[in-house]
């Protein structure tokens, strides 16, 4: 005999998925998710928008690790619900009681410092109504008593946008940078960017270096550039960053 379908129940607790809020079923299409190591491995997320932000906190060096759909906020008993079963109780408590109850952020992180964040991510053109903020801002007021502060993140509808295009080559290029970058040529890209800055293409042609590396070189912090900005590619200006991975500093770039 075959079992009922579940249409509109959300998709059980599994390894891939452990926010408080599990995330929505797809009945049938693929799930959206990601491997980031900062999250603790494959991670399942709501939105390509989320999916982005996933990669822009992986290249964050200030981010010690993030954790997607972290915690609910109860609106009425104003406290943080970090289990499935602390958000039931809640849930009972509160009975029939009409109105906005709960909040859930997309993304939370643990800082290099030990300081935690919190980011709600939206998609241009798509960021909600009025009565949605209003319940965001209550939510921020309960969050930062608990020195969570809650940060809007917007990304941008146009899919070429330098921080969405740059993010996803400078996540790919981490993990790989070790094994393809020696300490040598380091010191050439280095030394040859002394005299100041230089286009892209100049440096790989008389370094005779692959363009694929340049993300690279961005990622451990011997190039800088304005990645926030201008697209990786032939004709973006390029200079030293001596270990410095303040150009990796993406998020406030799209914060609201």
């Amino acid at each position: 005999m075959k079992s009922a379908p579940s249409y509109g129940l959300r998709s059980r607790r599994h390894a891939t998925n452990p926010g408080v809020r599990t995330i929505a079923p797809t009945y049938g299409k693929a799930r959206i998710g990601t491997f980031t190591e900062k999250a603790g491995g494959h991670i399942n997320v709501e939105s390509e928008a989320e999916r982005l932000v996933a990669h822009i906190l992986s290249v964050d060096p200030r981010v010690r690790s993030f954790k997607p759909q972290p915690f609910t906020v109860d609106l009425i008993g104003e406290r943080l619900l970090f289990t499935r079963e602390e958000v039931s109780e809640a849930r009972k408590m509160r009975g029939s009681r009409t109105g906005a109850a709960e909040y859930t952020p997309d993304f939370s992180t643990v800082q290099i410092d030990g300081l935690q964040q919190a980011y709600e991510v939206k998609l241009q053109g798509y960021e909600g109504n009025a009565d949605y903020w209003k319940k965001i801002e209550r939510a921020r007021e309960i969050m930062e008593a608990y020195c969570f502060p809650l940060h809007t993140i917007v990304i941008p509808a146009d899919e070429r946008h330098p921080i969405l295009v740059n993010a996803q080559l400078l996540k790919a290029a981490i993990p790989r940078a070790r094994d393809f970058l020696r300490p040598d040529l380091i010191d050439r890209v280095e030394r040859y960017c002394e005299s100041g800055p230089v286009l892209q293409r100049t440096l790989c042609e008389e370094l005779q270096i692959p363009t694929a590396w340049i993300p690279l070189l961005l990622a451990v912090g011997a190039l800088q550039a304005d990645v926030a900005h201008f697209r990786i590619c032939s004709s973006l200006e390029l200079s030293a960053a001596y270990g410095d991975l303040g150009h990796l500093f993406l998020i406030e770039g799209l914060q609201q």
